[in-house]
């Protein structure tokens, strides 16, 4: 069983399609960072249908009805809203930031020790499929899909086990790593990725374990009259000299987490894709759109609307919510790249 350890958190949004195949165990751990540009494929059709239960019913009546209207001079401008933690290890470090320092370790293929820092299975359905009522991600404290026998670690690894895809993927250290499907448990990471939904509930709440600093990002028309937007940083470090400060050893302010809430109009053959380690989840109309949480390689996954209209209950004309969830959790890279043909977002305000 090969399994492939995280090391660096990067973060990108790419268009594309993604083609996904669970048959190759050795696509498991995700070690290094890896920071191709590239415009892969992959579809990310990692809509609601992970987790049982739950009807997803967003409908975005948690819209301020007065915000964002009139969309101002631009409208691809995101609004940000970062919270910075510690890492565990640190004085008042947040157990589910820095999970290395845990100290859990396991064996490699190699028959080598090696300390856990995130595995590409590890993070299929972690949030229920619909935004709980204050328009957060509501973490899954269910029972894992497992194929009997199998006993998984206290805390949350996710109801199924990822399965990648793709020529990028480990130990590739180019191209493209697709999200991929996922599938039943038939083996136990060593340890949990996130601790409880009390620690959950802590990165995208103001909390005296975080520090909230409000920001923007911009998208950029690239190339000009293309029609596509982008956002691209392979140093996304936007609290470097925020919040607590850099991280103790490091040149930048890691372990935290960005929080976006828009509205943009539905048009056909609109999509919008993610690329990147870390945690990201993409919420429509108060629907799991895009799923790619957990800490693993630079994974990408596309949300194709046209294919997932139905799914997240959207019809071409109208405007709905996007809700878009991040967290950098472990050092020692973090890129961040967004790429989407939707030509507006408005801010919107969550009550």
């Amino acid at each position: 069983m090969t399994r492939f350890i995280y090391l660096a958190p990067t973060v990108l949004f790419l268009f594309g399609s993604v083609a996904c195949s669970g048959e190759d165990e050795g696509t498991r751990r995700a070690q290094g960072n890896n920071n191709g540009n590239g415009n892969g494929n992959g579809d990310g059709t990692g809509g609601g249908g992970l987790l049982p239960g739950g009807d997803g019913d967003g409908d975005g009546s948690m819209l301020d009805p007065n915000a964002g209207n009139g969309g101002g001079d631009d409208c691809s401008l995101l609004p940000v809203v970062y919270r910075d933690f510690k890492g565990f290890g640190e004085d008042g470090g947040h157990p589910d930031f820095e999970i290395s320092a845990r100290g859990v370790t396991f064996q490699n293929e190699q028959g080598q020790t090696e300390t856990y820092m995130g595995w590409n299975d590890v993070g299929c359905g972690m949030v229920e499929p619909a935004l709980g009522p204050d328009s957060k991600p509501v973490l899954f404290t269910g029972v894992p899909d497992t194929n009997g026998g199998v006993t998984m670690p206290a805390g949350v690894v996710g109801y199924q086990r990822r399965a990648v895809a793709g020529p990028g993927c480990f130990p590739a250290t180019s191209g493209i790593c697709n999200i991929g499907l996922c599938e039943q448990w038939t083996f136990a990471p060593p340890t949990y990725e996130i601790q409880d939904a009390t620690t959950f509930n802590q990165w995208y709440n103001d909390s005296a374990w975080s520090m909230t600093v409000e920001d923007t990002l911009q998208l950029v028309e690239d190339p000009p009259g293309s029609g596509t937007y982008v956002y691209d940083s392979n140093a996304f470090f936007p609290l470097d000299g925020k919040g607590f400060g850099n991280t103790p050893g490091q040149d930048h302010n890691y372990h935290f987490t960005t929080e976006i809430h828009v509205k943009f109009t539905y048009e056909e053959r609109q999509l919008f894709t993610f690329r990147g380690d870390d945690d990201l989840w993409i919420f429509v109309n108060g629907k799991l759109a895009l799923d790619v949480g957990g800490l693993h390689q630079a994974l990408q996954g596309t949300i194709d609307f046209d294919a997932l209209k139905t799914e997240l209950g959207i019809t071409p004309g109208n405007t709905y919510q996007m809700d878009i969830f991040h967290a950098e959790r472990q050092t020692s890279e973090s890129n961040f790249r967004i790429e989407t043909n939707i030509s507006c977002f408005e801010p919107v305000v969550v009550r």
